[in-house]
């Protein structure tokens, strides 16, 4: 016979399952903002498939680590884990190609990596070769001093001078324009932050 606790379980995920679906608001964010602001960033493919719990309403994917580039502090991680449904922000993996690579930024919770459908995974050959060099070694040295400040509506300007002002949305109606693809915001002196060519540092 059923345990209560697995039989609530089960109407508990009956009732979200046939729930109107509530989508999820994701804000743009600039490569760089989605590096500095995670506490993990790898590169990984993900090589099973989501492992549901009907308890907690969480799923988990098996990943293998290829690279890391934030969070080395962290033991290896085997596992990516996200809310079980898409209408709780799940992420659902789509790929079925088991030897893709993917760049995924999460936030760690009790030792675990955390992502949702609003974190930043993408393939890794989606990534512009700046965004990778970005990700490798260059995207860390403006995390401390400078602030990337989306500008998305006219009017707007800079809040600060540690502050560089993001306007793809702006210009091209998409969070991929040029500033993502090519851009850093780094410091250049103290107190003071630009935006730098990516592709003109060395590889």
């Amino acid at each position: 016979m059923a345990t209560f606790e697995s039989l609530a379980s089960g109407i508990l995920l009956l009732l979200y399952l046939t729930a109107p679906s509530r989508a999820c608001i994701c804000g743009a964010y600039h490569p760089q903002m989605a590096f500095c602001n995670s506490d993990v960033v790898i590169k990984a493919k993900f090589i099973g498939t989501a492992e549901v719990n009907q308890t907690t309403l969480y799923q988990r994917y098996e990943i293998k680590t290829t690279k890391m580039f934030k969070g080395f502090n962290v033991s290896d991680i085997q596992f990516v884990h996200t809310p079980a449904m898409e209408n709780l922000c799940g992420y659902s993996h789509r790929s079925q190609n088991r030897s893709e690579e993917f760049l995924i930024a999460g936030h760690l919770r009790g030792g675990q990596l955390h992502i949702t459908i609003c974190s930043y995974v993408v393939p890794w050959d989606s990534l512009s070769s700046a965004q990778r060099r970005g990700f490798t070694k260059l995207y860390s040295a403006g995390c401390e001093e400078c602030t990337i400040y989306p500008c998305s509506s006219i009017p707007c300007k800079l809040q600060s001078n540690n502050h560089c002002l993001w306007t793809d949305q702006l210009l091209t109606g998409s969070d991929k324009g040029f500033q993502s693809r090519f851009l850093a915001c780094l410091p250049q002196k103290q107190g003071l932050c630009n935006w730098q060519s990516l592709r003109s540092h060395g590889a």
